[in-house]
């Protein structure tokens, strides 16, 4: 990646992140279970090898 992006990472995110709790909430899940499986997977999942 080259530059200064034009949003900042939370603009970019937030949108997606919305997406995919309300995909998650109309699979059955409720957002507080989505919320704390995104925080754990955030928390323990090494993320060193995500594209950089």
């Amino acid at each position: 990646m080259t530059g200064t992006p034009a949003q900042s990472a939370a603009d970019f995110l937030r949108p997606r992140v919305q997406t995919l709790i309300r995909e998650a909430e109309a699979a059955g899940y409720s957002k507080s279970r989505v919320l704390a499986v995104l925080i754990d997977l955030l928390d323990d999942t090494d993320l060193e090898d995500a594209g950089q």
